[in-house]
């Protein structure tokens, strides 16, 4: 924990006027960065779904600050995700590295049904697997949507993939192989499911 109204405090409140301004101006709708000396540093990083205006981000980020003083009150280390959002802050310089932690994996209540569960499987796989390739090659956003045609009860399937942009593509398709692979341990057979981390998340 941290003290009310110390300096650790002061500096969160100083990257949560200056990070949701700079996601929403980039072009990548990310934004990382640091502020303040040892003990009390803060270091922060956020980033939007690749399909946000910058409206949108920047409120999302500042929501994402207020809600993470008010429900993580005092805690050092908070992470935040939202639909459109996400957000890290933490005394540990976890900015420097590129590995995901942070992983929080949500699944739909509702199974496919027998015997087009493993046809829908194959299908979610080949569609993470493409999105998945186009987040890594596309160097400005590292964001990838798809869709694909199933059956007359389940039209289409929707996919998403994204990392933070500041990832190279070899680092965006490891850190996606490994969260997809987290995922379908608990999604397989579900009609939908995502995994999320601080560095790339898959839906």
């Amino acid at each position: 924990n941290f003290t009310a109204n110390g300096t650790y405090q002061a500096n969160i409140k100083l990257l949560s006027t200056t990070l949701p301004k700079n996601a929403s101006a980039s072009s990548n709708l990310f934004a990382k960065g640091s502020v303040g000396d040892v003990p009390n540093i803060v270091y922060a990083l956020t980033l939007c779904r690749g399909d946000l205006n910058a409206s949108a981000c920047g409120t999302c980020v500042t929501t994402a600050f207020q809600d993470a003083q008010q429900l993580c009150a005092f805690k050092r280390d908070v992470t935040i995700y939202y639909d459109a959002c996400y957000l890290r802050f933490s005394n540990a310089n976890f900015i420097a590295t590129t590995g995901n932690d942070k992983v929080i994996v949500l699944w739909n209540s509702k199974n496919t049904s027998s015997p087009v569960r493993a046809f829908f499987d194959s299908a979610v796989s080949a569609l993470l697997n493409a999105t998945v390739n186009y987040a890594a090659a596309n160097s400005t956003m590292r964001y990838a949507t798809g869709e694909e045609g199933f059956d007359s009860s389940n039209t289409t399937i929707y996919g998403l993939t994204q990392c933070t942009p500041d990832l190279s593509p070899d680092d965006c398709r490891s850190c996606l192989g490994d969260i997809v692979r987290t995922m379908w341990q608990y999604t397989s057979g579900r009609q939908g499911g995502r995994s999320i981390g601080v560095r790339c998340n898959a839906r």
